[in-house]
């Protein structure tokens, strides 16, 4: 049976889908609240294939107004083509993925339709009205048959859906709406908020988060705001690799992702053989081919690398050669002498974080995945920090041999997004 919505689905529910970024987590808790604006997620999908996957068949029974039953079976196509070991009872699991994903798309299409300026005049109110969950909440029935201003700040944190399975609605009223049905305009009910601890489970670890008693964690937001208050959201700028980049760093801002403390600290360095270093003076082409080797890649042939978690990066030439005119590039920055230790970086990475950003010349948003790797070269006076870093719209990467590459403040700029993986400490290359 298809969940009922209020509608069929409709253009600014369809739109809003469509509109997010698919973004590989290990955790519900790895992307929270208003970040949802931006990313399609499902807890525990880190490939990048798999995810997309899962995000056609989601897209499918919004588009369509599909039931459960019909997403259960592309869940269950999805999870064998690509043998994912996901957490949790299938019927939950799936459930848990159909409703939130078609209930948030919906009230957020809703959002979208509300914020009509012409329409705001005719209907200024909101009203909230409970749903028919079986085991209702007794804050949401106390909220039931509130009616405020649509600009009341209590709509912020207060807009359905507010809770897992949470099936309240949110209505626009006139002023003759609310005399017809004997309502009354405000005042709001009174906010009271309460700490909560999430993620207990969470690869990344436990954190507490500050919610309105009566909304679950994660739900204290109105779906699709930050969408509508800007076309790039100001949550914080785009923080650089510390050396200017090439490729991939056109001008970007991240996005839904603020810059939560990492996790702990890095894994210490690992020690390095001093021939991990390459000799100076070589050729673009000798450096590109020792590059290239450790992938089992050449020139012609480019070579797909997967990644600790699975992932894929295709690995070739066109990694050092300019757009426009096809000439190598390898060691116009200086640093083709660390190439070996870059490579290193995205095989054998301490920690790899996924982001959004959002690029303002293509008006869109993209996902970057980050690879960080320290080494206590042989012969080195001072730690060597590799970058790798690779999205949609290319890669950039760096190198550099500086006391830094042990200043945790420094490190803290590096580690943005959601951590993918990390090693276990000690070891050496």
């Amino acid at each position: 049976m298809a969940i009922s919505q209020g509608s069929l689905p409709f253009k600014q529910q369809i739109d809003y889908f469509k509109g997010k970024v698919d973004l590989p987590t290990r955790a519900w808790t790895d992307v929270y609240a208003g970040e949802h604006d931006w990313a399609f997620v499902v807890a525990g999908a880190s490939k990048r294939a798999l995810l997309a996957d899962m995000r056609g068949a989601v897209e499918k029974v919004i588009a369509s107004g599909g039931t459960l039953e019909q997403f259960r079976k592309d869940f269950d196509l999805v999870v064998t083509t690509h043998g994912w070991q996901y957490r949790g009872e299938r019927g939950w699991r799936t459930r848990t993925i159909y409703e939130t994903n078609l209930r948030q798309s919906y009230n957020a299409g809703r959002e979208a339709q509300m914020a009509d300026p012409e329409l705001r005049k005719r209907r200024p109110y909101g009203l909230y009205r409970h749903g028919d969950s079986a085991h209702p909440r007794p804050q949401h029935l106390a909220w039931n048959g509130t009616v405020l201003p649509l600009d009341d700040s209590w709509w912020s944190t207060h807009s359905p859906q507010n809770g897992w399975g949470c099936k309240c609605k949110k209505f626009m009223l006139s002023q003759r709406d609310v005399e017809r049905q004997k309502l009354q305009v405000g005042p709001a009910p009174k906010v009271e908020y309460e700490d909560r601890v999430i993620g207990q489970n969470s690869p990344n670890g436990p954190r507490t988060v500050r919610v309105p008693v009566g909304i679950d964690p994660g739900f204290e937001y109105a779906p699709g705001q930050s969408r509508l208050s800007s076309a790039v959201p100001p949550l914080r700028a785009y923080d650089p690799l510390p050396e200017p980049q090439a490729g991939a760093k056109s001008s970007a801002t991240a996005v839904g992702l603020p810059n939560r403390p990492a996790p702990g600290a890095l894994p210490k360095p690992r020690s390095a053989p001093a021939d991990r270093m390459l000799p100076a003076g070589l050729s673009d082409q000798e450096y590109l081919t020792r590059f290239l080797g450790e992938f089992g890649a050449t020139e012609s042939t480019p070579a797909v690398f997967k990644d600790v978690t699975g992932d894929a990066v295709v690995i070739g030439r066109d990694l050092f050669t300019s757009a426009k005119t096809g000439a190598l590039k390898v060691s116009k920055r200086g640093h083709a002498r660390e190439l070996l230790l870059l490579a290193d970086a995205l095989k054998s990475p301490d920690e790899i974080w996924v982001r959004l950003e959002w690029m303002y010349a293509q008006n869109k948003a993209v996902v970057r995945r980050r690879y960080i790797s320290r080494f206590e070269v042989e012969g080195e006076p001072v730690p060597a920090l590799a970058v790798f870093e690779v999205g949609d719209d290319g890669w950039a990467g760096i190198t550099t041999f500086s006391p830094d590459a042990d200043n945790p403040q420094y490190l803290e700029h590096l580690r943005i997004g959601v951590r993918l993986f990390r090693r276990a400490t000690g070891g050496t290359l």
